[in-house]
């Protein structure tokens, strides 16, 4: 096919793809109007260790990882959902929290998904706080030059919309309906053998065209035969 038979194509089912564009859409708007909001809450913290020496690097890592599988483990979980009385289980916790070690920063980002938004930010400050007692545990039996200390960089923010994206939901629907709209009308157009123009005739025949037959609309038709009415009643009346 030639460019030009795309945009023929195009042009005889374009409404294929403005039907399938905006069903996409607003299922998406309707998809996103029936999901739970859910407002995120980050907090960070500093890990400030009591010397620096070559193997720090290797020893922050291995630390940061330890403190973030503590703060996650269930039991801890657990605790902070009855203190903060969430009628939530720890497996139900794990999924919408999380806490992102970076190492370059020597920073530890937790981030709370939760429904409620100032329940979020509670949750974040309370999963923080805990991290940093149960540092403060492990150092007790550490010599003070070893000791690895968790303090407050940023409490926890105030919650912010995270799900659902409406706008995107809707946006990234709509392109994907155009799309399945575009393949649709193709499809449709593979499946139709019927000859519409004479270059669709060519390629069925393999021959060249010569000549076509212009339609005649009614009002044509009509017109001519008026005329010839006319020139009747003329010749009749010359005669």
């Amino acid at each position: 096919m030639q460019l030009t038979d795309y945009i023929n194509v195009f042009r005889r089912r374009w409404w294929i793809v403005v039907v399938v564009a905006f069903v996409a859409a607003a299922s998406a708007f309707a998809f996103s109007r029936i999901q739970t909001p859910l407002f995120r809450s980050e907090a960070s913290y500093q890990v400030v260790p009591n010397r620096i020496d070559n193997g720090l690097s290797i020893t922050l890592q291995n630390s940061m990882n330890s403190y973030k599988a503590r703060a996650l483990a269930p039991v801890q979980l657990q605790r902070m959902s009855d203190q903060l009385e969430l009628d939530r289980n720890a497996d139900w916790l794990a999924r919408y929290v999380a806490i992102q070690p970076n190492l370059d920063t020597r920073e530890m980002v937790i981030q709370v998904d939760y429904p409620d938004p100032g329940t979020a930010q509670q949750l974040a400050d309370a999963i923080g706080n805990n991290m940093v007692g149960l540092v403060n545990q492990l150092n007790d039996g550490v010599e003070g030059t070893d000791r690895i200390n968790v303090i407050v960089n940023q409490p926890a923010r105030s919650a912010y919309l995270v799900q659902p994206n409406t706008r995107v939901n809707v946006l990234a629907g709509a392109f994907l309906g155009m799309v399945l709209g575009i393949l649709l009308a193709f499809l449709l157009e593979a499946l139709d053998n019927t000859l519409k123009t004479s270059r669709d005739v060519e390629r069925f025949v393999g021959l060249t065209t010569l000549g076509s037959i212009p339609n005649v609309s009614d009002e044509q038709k009509a017109g001519t035969s008026k005329e010839q009415r006319r020139s009747s009643i003329l010749r009749g009346a010359k005669s």
